[in-house]
């Protein structure tokens, strides 16, 4: 049997002004071989006299290693022969060798890892920077404005004496003072007129989906879905083994007339009424009534995405579904990740009185709720007036920003990207020439970090023109027009003419 004295000297490496003891250094890389299959079963070490000459280490130290490894089975000292890999370790290299077999998943899991990669395909977003490319996408907000000196003093505030209750599990709905600021919340800004013990906080609007429709539905069962409409949302209903019905958008909102001629007796309608994402079309009152009885009509439910609600520019908002639903049959959901801020992971779901414990005994099921301590820093937020004044300073700064950012993309890229301001939202959509393949542009504009999102991505029937959607809301005014240079110049090394 030939020594693999060569091979584990070459690939020993030891950082002798480490905290980690020399001898602990040696045992871990000579285990580690080993495990890898480099050295098989049966082969003989260098003696501990050579280890101490090429390694520059005390026989002690060699010793200690070797005794922690035989004790657990990988070594083996033989009487007058020398130290051994143990026998049963014979055929680990063929086995390392071997092609990993892909781990088996559930059918969920499956359709889920395919309905995901069949939406997003064409882009890679993982080396995406913050503060390096050039991000037009819609979901990225002015974080360079959010009040972080005022949040760490609220945060400090409860860091300073925290309670008991701060530290523990938490409430399953949800910290009581956060219910109660979003019950008045909604009160005064969306007309709802709901009890906090109607509101529970989850893990943003992603997590709400997921619970409500286990909750609501079962396989097979018919969803209205806004098309095109939010992407998350319906691989959510999908993956719940629903048939999902793509009722088109008109200036008026969703379709419920085509849903009534196509899927009457649907379980489940999807809409974002405040501000159709990513089109940007507020649902008209006639449409909101129809759309209310329906669901009456036929014991149906309305799942209302509060998308962007909190930022409209012009005209008046209409009420929420859930304000004007008499039959409680819309199940209201609210976020923060657009208003304060993503990694804050909290969101909010406003339900019908009877679906309250339900829809709690499948939260105990699958978690708890939010972390405790960010709870109770958002309730304060929100008690002591900043809440409000944040949303009314973030109104003014993204109508200056889409103004700035539109005015460069029309002086820029006019004639090969048509833009139009929006009434409410974080982005507009870049209409495109018929003849380009949106999801194509993307693409490539990713490829070199310019990142935006395709129209198409969205669509479950292509009826539309091509477009992107290009957010407005974290590009600052002073960097709007190298913004919009680096766009042009990422467009033209594509072959576009520009």
């Amino acid at each position: 049997m030939k020594a693999p004295g060569g091979m584990l000297l070459a690939s020993v490496e030891l950082n002798r002004t480490g905290s980690v003891p020399l001898y602990r250094q040696l045992y871990l890389q000579i285990r580690q071989q080993i495990l890898a299959g480099h050295l098989h079963g049966g082969m003989r070490l260098p003696s501990t006299r050579t280890l101490c000459s090429e390694l520059g280490l005390s026989r002690i130290t060699i010793l200690n290693a070797f005794d922690q490894l035989t004790a657990e089975g990988f070594l083996e000292s033989r009487t007058g022969a020398g130290t051994y890999v143990c026998a049963e370790w014979e055929g680990r290299a063929a086995a390392a060798d071997e092609p990993r077999k892909a781990p088996r998943l559930s059918s969920l899991s499956q359709s889920l890892l395919s309905m995901r990669s069949d939406h997003f395909s064409g882009i890679n977003y993982t080396a995406w920077n913050p503060d390096c490319p050039t991000s037009f996408l819609p979901s990225h907000a002015a974080y360079d404005a959010f009040p972080l000196a005022l949040w760490k003093r609220l945060l400090s505030r409860h860091l300073r004496q925290p309670t008991k209750a701060m530290l523990s599990y938490g409430e399953l709905m949800g910290q009581q003072a956060l219910r109660e600021a979003i019950a008045g919340y909604v009160y005064d800004a969306r007309g709802i007129d709901c009890s906090a013990q109607q509101v529970v906080i989850v893990s943003g609007a992603q997590q709400a989906f997921n619970l409500l429709s286990m909750l609501l539905l079962d396989p097979q069962d018919s969803v209205w879905m806004e098309d095109p409409g939010h992407i998350a949302a319906r691989i959510t209903f999908q993956a719940q083994g629903c048939r999902v019905v793509p009722l088109r958008i008109d200036e008026e909102g969703m379709d419920v007339q085509q849903g009534l001629r196509e899927c009457p007796k649907a379980r489940l309608a999807f809409t974002t009424p405040a501000r159709q994402h990513p089109l940007g079309t507020t649902m008209s009152y006639a449409r909101r009534l129809e759309l209310i009885e329906w669901a009456g009509r036929e014991s149906g439910w309305i799942i209302e995405d509060d998308c962007d609600s909190e930022y409209r520019y012009q005209g008046r908002a209409q009420p929420a579904l859930y304000a004007m639903d008499q039959r409680a049959r819309v199940l209201h959901v609210g976020t923060f990740s657009k208003v304060l801020f993503p990694s804050l992971r909290l969101g909010y779901v406003i339900l019908p009185e009877a679906l309250v414990e339900p829809f709690c005994a499948m939260r105990a099921v699958m978690d708890r709720s939010p972390a405790t301590l960010l709870q109770a820093v958002t309730a304060d937020f929100m008690r002591e007036g900043y809440f409000l004044g944040h949303i009314r300073r973030m109104r003014t700064l993204y109508q200056a920003r889409q103004d700035c950012l539109l005015e460069k993309l029309q002086q820029r890229l006019g004639g090969f990207i048509e833009v139009k301001p929006v009434a409410a939202g974080m982005h507009v959509i870049g209409w495109l020439a018929p003849e380009l393949d949106d999801a194509a542009v993307a693409s490539g504009l990713s490829s070199q970090q310019i990142y935006t999102y395709a129209l198409s991505d969205y669509c479950i029937q292509r009826y539309l023109p091509p477009g992107l959607l290009i957010g407005f809301a974290g590009t600052p005014e002073d960097q709007a027009e190298a913004k919009v240079a680096a766009l042009a110049q990422a467009l033209r090394a594509m072959g576009h003419r520009v």
